[in-house]
C-alpha cells in the first residue's frame, strides 16, 4: 500500500512545554488540503513576536465556529475537540498517511497532542512523521556553522513570491511541499515504496 505524503505545518503560542495551537494546515496538493484555526489557544502566551507575524495573519477575525468544505479542500476555526474530529474526518479520506514536517519537534508533538496522545493518533496515520530540515541537511544546504547562518529560506527555495504568507500554516505548507517535491524530485511518493 502507498502511503500518501501529507505535509503538516502548525503556528502556536510559544517555544515552551505549554505552548497551544493557533492554526495547523495538513497539505498534500492544491486539491487536497485542511487548514484549521483554533478559537481556544491561550492568548496570555502570546509574544510581541507572534502577535505580529502569526496573529495578525489568520484568516477568521470572529471566535465563531466555522466550517468550509469544497472537495477535499476545508478550512475551519473552532475549539480543539472539533477541529480534531474535522481533521480525523478529513484524514480518513486517504488509505495511508506519511506526514512530513518542516522542523517537526513541534508539529508532530502538538498534532499528536490533539488526538490524546501518539497512540490515539488516526489508524491510517503512519506512526513516525518525517523531517523536511533533515532532507535540507542531507542535500547539504542546511549547514550548522552557527544558529541560523546556513540555513534555507523555505519560501526562496520553492520560488514562491515574497506576497505570500510567511507565518500562516496554509502557505508555509504549500512552500515545503514544493520544496519536498524539489528536493526528492516530483512524484516522490513512488519513489519511496
Amino acid at each position: 500500500m502507498n502511503a500518501t505524503s501529507i505535509i503538516l505545518d502548525t503556528e502556536f503560542t510559544g517555544l515552551h512545554q505549554d505552548t497551544t495551537l493557533i492554526s495547523l494546515a495538513l497539505y498534500k496538493d492544491e486539491s487536497a488540503w485542511f487548514y484549521a484555526e483554533f478559537n481556544d489557544f491561550d492568548a496570555s502566551q502570546l509574544s510581541p513576536w507572534v502577535e505580529q507575524h502569526v496573529i495578525r495573519l489568520l484568516e477568521f477575525s470572529s471566535s465563531t465556529e466555522y466550517l468550509s468544505q469544497d472537495g477535499q479542500r476545508w478550512k475551519i476555526k473552532g475549539n480543539r475537540m472539533v477541529v480534531k474530529q474535522a481533521m480525523a474526518e478529513w484524514l480518513s479520506s486517504f488509505s495511508l498517511v506519511e506526514i512530513w514536517a518542516d522542523v517537526l519537534a513541534y508539529d508532530w508533538v502538538l498534532f499528536c497532542e490533539l488526538f490524546g496522545g501518539a497512540f490515539g493518533i488516526p489508524e491510517n496515520v503512519f506512526y513516525a512523521p518525517f523531517d523536511l530540515a533533515t532532507v535540507f541537511r542531507m542535500k547539504g544546504l542546511i549547514v550548522p556553522e552557527s544558529r541560523y547562518e546556513r540555513d534555507v529560506k523555505r519560501f526562496d527555495y520553492a520560488g514562491i513570491t515574497p506576497d505570500h504568507k510567511h507565518h500562516h500554516a496554509l502557505e508555509d505548507a504549500r512552500a515545503e511541499k514544493i520544496c519536498l517535491d524539489k528536493l526528492l524530485g516530483n512524484g516522490f511518493d513512488k519513489e519511496l515504496q
